[in-house]
């Protein structure tokens, strides 16, 4: 794929993951011990054999940037191509917060694409959990004659992700025939990735196009609006896939961590590259108990843990129980403690004692550095 440019869309915020995203943009998100969401789309890329890659940022971007750094861990530090950050960069005149953000974003960084050089353009969010092989989505792509070809999941029936999400209705030869906004029923049940692949002269056109008829929402406005009229392709995902689009999303992929099957679909097909961060090993004393969990490096285990994804330097003090839980780095639950159904952020304090109890349809968020 030396012939395409990866964009990843990292500029939006979403507020559907709450306290999670008070202080990062979505794709600094951590997740799973030890990674970030960004990982996965970024690692993809990387294992595709894209070695030119925009990132688009818009605000809360410094632990995004500092996770990132130059590139190393991707081996995208190089002088032609490598990883680029790309800051807002915005025009005066453009109504800001208009539509899902994408054309606005794209509009900014306008310049870079124009001077990439490479023909194919790959723009994919930062937030969808999946190994995706982007150079079978290229053949794809180039064996439809396709003007834009999307990547979507099959058979998403959850209510809850029908407001933030886009999803389309594919003919036998996969071509996109209708675009669903924002259903608020059931009209189609494959829903979108936000992993599309287009033609660099094509996008440039199209942004300039929806911008000059002021027209901001990428999915309503190119997808939907001119799906009649040009030959979009969907590309379906084989495997597991996940969107993180809310707390939900996000509690539910940790939980589906712990499967075994999951676990090789994730991390057994192709690696998936994060900053290193190194650690001394994990210390269990006798009177701790693990059971069906996954736990980082740098942690100190005292007291019992079930059913739980436990990040870097994390102290379970002695006689706390942490079920059904997400603990992030660097947080500290004290002696006698139980806290179940609950997303911790990182730095966070449960004091000795203290009970924290949520429920497996709605976890309990506690923000980052919180103290209780």
């Amino acid at each position: 794929m030396k012939e395409t440019t990866g964009i990843i869309l990292a500029q939006e915020k979403c507020d559907a993951l709450r306290e999670l995203t008070q202080p990062r943009t979505a794709g600094s998100v951590p997740f799973g011990g030890r990674y970030r969401l960004i990982d996965f789309t970024l690692s993809n890329m990387v294992n595709s054999g894209i070695r030119t890659v925009g990132v688009v940022t818009r605000n809360n971007y410094y632990s995004l940037m500092d996770h990132l750094g130059t590139g190393k861990e991707w081996d995208l530090n190089r002088k032609k191509g490598g990883l680029t950050i790309l800051p807002p960069s915005l025009d005066v005149n453009m109504k800001r917060n208009t539509g899902d953000g994408k054309i606005e974003a794209l509009y900014g960084v306008l310049d870079y694409i124009r001077h990439c050089g490479n023909k194919y353009i790959l723009l994919a969010d930062a937030n969808v959990i999946a190994q995706v092989n982007y150079q079978e989505l290229l053949e794809y792509h180039i064996e439809k004659n396709a003007y834009m070809t999307a990547v979507y999941q099959k058979d998403v029936f959850d209510s809850k992700r029908f407001a933030n999400n886009t999803f389309i209705q594919v003919a036998d030869d996969g071509r996109i025939i209708d675009v669903a906004v924002h259903q608020g029923i059931q009209l189609h049940s494959d829903m979108l990735l936000g992993v599309y692949i287009i033609e660099r002269e094509l996008l440039e056109f199209l942004i300039c196009q929806c911008v000059a008829h002021d027209k901001l929402d990428f999915e309503r406005d190119i997808l939907q609006g001119m799906a009649s009229d040009l030959d979009i392709y969907a590309y379906p995902i084989s495997g597991y896939a996940q969107k993180i689009d809310s707390v939900d999303t996000f509690y539910q992929v940790h939980r589906d961590m712990l499967n075994p099957d999951v676990q090789e679909a994730m991390f057994g097909q192709g690696k998936v590259l994060t900053k290193v961060r190194d650690e001394v090993p994990t210390y269990y004393s006798e009177s701790s108990c693990v059971k069906n969990s996954m736990i980082a490096d740098g942690c100190t285990i005292e007291g019992t843990v079930e059913n739980s994804v436990i990040f870097r330097s994390v102290h379970i003090g002695p006689g706390a129980v942490v079920r059904n839980s997400v603990i992030m780095q660097d947080c500290e639950i004290g002696a006698n403690s139980v806290v179940e159904y609950c997303i911790t952020d990182k730095l966070v304090t449960i004091s000795e004692g203290r009970h924290m109890i949520g429920a497996e349809t709605y976890p309990i968020v506690v923000a980052k550095g919180s103290k209780i």
